[in-house]
């Protein structure tokens, strides 16, 4: 992702420049490509929780095996070119980190972990302890290491806030949801205390950001505001599971319904915001949409098990066909993108 307006970018073929190949977006490949691994995790999971409910019994294991087994393809394919990316010319990795957008992605690496240490128990349970100490271990380095970054860098100003400050420090949320389940409780519990903490402090910057500094968010940066759904919808997903409301069977607590009605509230604005999303080219930006509307698919399959209606069963279901349409368009729009080596794909 980039701050510079699309006309700058665009610029660039046309001002005597090497043409864009698709060769470019592996060998360039941006630290924002590992939200897409962070989408097709969310979508398995969506499928988990649906197959837990006894619904399509056939289908929901199957698609969501298959969709993890997806997230763990572009997972292990997104490193090794990353990682070739770094050894061929550090100094671009180094860009990306001192670029006050981009740096947060980051932390897409260890939330990845994390995510599929929690996908790994509907594939091959083994997996999931070690991808989720390495994806902690991570997510507090990332966490330490942006913040501090925010803290002195001195070019750091008003118009750089924008929702993808979420994810270093709110996705210390995304931990729990295979913490917990590993029998880490307690640094589950503080995970979660840390992120909430962090939500409430980034959301007032972000939408001072929004609302009162000028110019406007970038164009391409217009599909991040949907990160922010994704805080409240993740924090109701490990709240339940941190005050034990699965096992027990106890009616959903006040903070329950706090944080999900925060997540109805932000799918709300969202939604108002449909004709402008609408309007927008295809960037990998795009893939902002993919985790947040998982995760909130996936509250509302848990929170309609609380609270039974027909009105929430329906919107459960919507949800599960809209985010599992979604994402797989997702997909193929990037791999045409990258085939027909579209110059907004490259940041």
């Amino acid at each position: 992702m980039s701050v510079q307006s699309p006309h700058h970018q665009a610029a660039g073929p046309s001002a005597g420049h090497a043409p864009i190949t698709a060769s470019h977006f592996f060998l360039s490949l941006p630290v924002s490509s590992f939200a897409m691994v962070m989408g097709l995790s969310g979508l398995s999971l969506v499928w988990a929780r649906t197959a837990s409910l006894g619904w399509l019994p056939d289908w929901a294991p199957l698609i969501s095996g298959l969709t993890g087994l997806l997230a763990f393809a572009v997972f292990v394919g997104l490193a090794v070119l990353y990682a070739g990316k770094w050894s061929r010319n550090p100094n671009a990795v180094q860009e990306e980190w001192q670029h006050p957008v981009k740096s947060s992605f980051f932390a897409a690496v260890s939330v990845s972990f994390a995510l599929l240490a929690t996908v790994s128990f509907h594939l091959f349970s083994p997996l999931a302890l070690p991808l989720w100490v390495v994806g902690s271990v991570l997510q507090v380095l990332a966490m330490i290491m942006v913040l501090n970054a925010w803290v002195y860098r001195e070019t750091l100003a008003p118009v750089h806030a924008s929702p993808v400050w979420f994810i270093p420090a709110v996705a210390n949320v995304v931990i729990p949801l295979a913490g917990v389940r590993l029998g880490f409780v307690e640094l589950s519990w503080w995970f979660f205390a840390v992120g909430i903490l962090f939500w409430g402090l980034l959301l007032t910057l972000v939408m001072a950001r929004l609302l009162f500094v000028q110019p406007p968010l970038p164009e391409r940066l217009i599909p991040t505001l949907c990160i922010f759904l994704a805080p409240p919808a993740v924090g109701f997903l490990s709240w339940v599971l941190l005050s034990g409301q699965y096992a027990d069977g106890r009616s959903l607590d006040v903070v329950g319904h706090l944080l999900y009605g925060s997540a109805i509230f932000f799918a709300l604005f969202l939604l108002s915001q449909l004709r402008r999303f609408a309007r927008l080219p295809f960037y990998l930006s795009w893939w902002a949409f993919s985790f947040p509307v998982a995760a909130f698919t996936t509250a509302t399959l848990v929170y309609q098990s609380f609270v039974p209606s027909i009105w929430m069963q329906a919107l459960a279901v919507g949800l599960v066909a809209f985010s599992t349409v979604l994402i797989l368009w997702l997909l193929v729009r990037t791999v045409l993108a990258v085939v027909r080596a579209e110059p907004q794909l490259i940041d």
